[in-house]
């Protein structure tokens, strides 16, 4: 073989070389996307589109379970056949009050006397099939009645309210505040009026206004079972900072089945569940 025969064939043998490689290259690149191709239809498969109807200043009643990428799916029928798909999220703090028209009596019903242990005896008509429901299935796990659950303080009036906060606004007074002072701190043991869950309809204190209530059966009771009939702690212990409000066990707010489940499992105030949906909802 002549020098120039060798060349001709080393020439050929890298060409040849090279076009493996590419071959291989472009192999290799398919496979690749590919596989990206699949796993990613399987994850995308996993979401659903999220619609949020939540406003801080609104009531809002929905029969639209609201679900994220990661919540459960919860059932749609509750205890008793209650709808676990309504929810109520007016929130309504020392920053948000109440409109100004806001109706204060107009969907209100009468507590039944066997349910009540104060002199205010009014909830949101709608609120009080699943309070019902909630104390009827309490009961039924207590052989003394001293142990039952009782609605203490339901609905208040604006008048109410007022009367209650000013008492407290005194008594900060006459423990050595100024009246600016007294009236800050007045507003983290009772609600100024117009701003208090108490003027919705859609909260109640049970049983008694006091610590001593965290020790009690019924405290235990609801603090596994509230959720069930969409029932929340309205104020808890870790979250006085966001609240504004101290710590009270005696005081549960209505949300909705699913709602209170899924403000449980994210472990989420209303102040910071009201916040997560309309972050959600802006994306």
């Amino acid at each position: 073989m002549t020098r120039e025969q060798r060349h001709k064939a080393i020439i050929k043998r890298r060409i040849f070389v090279i076009c493996c490689l590419a071959v291989l290259a472009l192999f290799t690149a398919l496979v690749v996307f590919a596989v990206k191709a699949v796993f990613g239809k399987k994850s995308e498969g996993g979401k659903s589109e999220v619609s949020v109807n939540s406003e801080s200043s609104d009531v809002i009643s929905s029969s639209e379970q609201t679900i994220s990428d990661s919540t459960p799916s919860y059932p749609s029928v509750g205890p008793n056949g209650l709808d676990a798909n309504y929810s109520i999220l007016l929130l309504v703090n020392d920053k948000n009050p109440l409109p100004e028209d806001y109706d204060y009596e107009g969907n209100l019903t009468t507590i039944p006397t066997g349910y009540i242990n104060g002199m205010l005896n009014q909830i949101d008509k709608d609120v009080w099939n699943y309070m019902k429901a909630m104390i009827d299935a309490q009961r039924e796990t207590q052989t003394d009645p001293k142990n039952w659950l009782y609605v203490r303080s339901p609905y208040r009036s604006y008048d109410t309210q007022k009367m209650l906060y000013e008492n407290q606004v005194t008594r900060q007074i006459n423990a050595g505040l100024s009246r600016e002072e007294a009236e800050i701190k007045a507003a983290t043991v009772v609600t100024r009026p117009g701003r208090s869950e108490h003027n919705t309809g859609f909260s109640a204190d049970f049983n008694i206004a006091e610590d001593s209530f965290e020790s009690t059966p019924m405290f235990t009771w609801m603090q596994e079972h509230a959720a069930e009939y969409g029932f929340v702690l309205r104020f808890p212990k870790d979250k006085q900072d966001i609240t504004g409000i101290i710590y009270e066990s005696w005081h549960y707010r209505f949300v909705g089945i699913n709602t209170a489940k899924e403000m449980n499992r994210l472990n989420m105030c209303l102040e910071e569940y009201v916040e997560y949906l309309n972050g959600k909802k802006e994306k």
